[in-house]
């Protein structure tokens, strides 16, 4: 579970609801005002139509796919891809290169696949600027794809406030026709608009809480994960590289340290 989104979206509920609660109970209100289900069907349903217009059908179902991405953390660090790659020279060195691959050790599970199908292809007997070829196609497009979910998700932001605007001037119409009618009997015709005012504005309101506090933070958090693959992907390449020349272990560990902070990198007596 990724703690940061974790925490962003507690806090901000949160803080949110509590700020809310103020201001209900400073106008003498139950927070049941800001319930409308009228307005959320505008504002959602219309958002997830027009992302449907916008993009084909695949696309769309990748979205789903994407909120697993936002919520879950990878079970592995970029420390441990470079102690895989050392364990695959050794085996490499031994000439059991294909055998670590067929039955790995425990200590070391594939975590990323890209590694396994590199080292395989260097088992296998494949040029090495094939192998460099194939990887960095994998990479070019994980980030494309991985871009389109980000889009998806941006789109869906973007779209949130403009139909919360949509939904506000429909109330806005009923409301002002309401007006041309004549009060109805026991009604207090100041008391009835601002009500009507207020079931209008509540549109805006979720459409401006989608967007900001939902959908644009998560494109963001999803682009953000495929910055950081980009840097795993490079780590990746150098370490199959390295295992095609036949490198030794501990000059692999040096040369993939270069991609890790100071606190991450392998030391000598890892």
């Amino acid at each position: 579970m990724n703690l940061a989104t974790l925490i962003g979206l507690v806090l901000g509920t949160a803080l949110i609801g509590y700020a809310s609660m103020l201001s209900a109970a400073g106008a003498g209100l139950g927070l049941g005002a800001l319930w409308d289900l009228v307005s959320l069907l505008i504002v959602v349903g219309g958002a997830l139509a027009a992302t449907a217009v916008a993009f084909k059908m695949d696309e769309l179902v990748t979205l789903i796919k994407s909120m697993k991405r936002i919520f879950a953390d990878d079970e592995f660090t970029k420390t441990d891809i470079v102690l895989d790659f050392m364990v695959l020279a050794e085996a490499q060195r031994k000439g059991e290169l294909a055998k670590a691959l067929e039955s790995p050790p425990e200590t070391m599970p594939f975590r990323l696949k890209t590694a396994q199908v590199g080292c395989q292809y260097i088992a296998d007997g494949q040029k090495k600027e094939d192998i460099r070829t194939i990887l960095e196609n994998m990479e070019e497009f994980r980030a494309i794809r991985e871009g389109q979910q980000a889009n998806v998700m941006k789109t869906l932001g973007v779209y949130t406030p403009a139909f919360g605007m949509v939904g506000t001037l429909i109330g806005l119409v009923f409301m002002l026709g309401g007006m041309a009618l004549p009060p109805e009997p026991g009604v207090d015709p100041a008391a009835k608009l601002g009500g009507s005012m207020a079931v209008a504005l509540i549109t805006t309101l979720y459409g401006a809480l989608f967007s900001n506090f939902i959908f644009l933070p998560f494109s963001d958090k999803l682009k953000g994960k495929s910055e950081g693959k980009k840097v795993e992907s490079a780590l990746i390449l150098a370490g199959v590289m390295l295992i095609n020349d036949k490198t030794h272990p501990f000059l692999i560990r040096d040369q993939l340290n270069a991609f890790l902070d100071s606190s991450e990198r392998v030391k000598e007596e890892e």
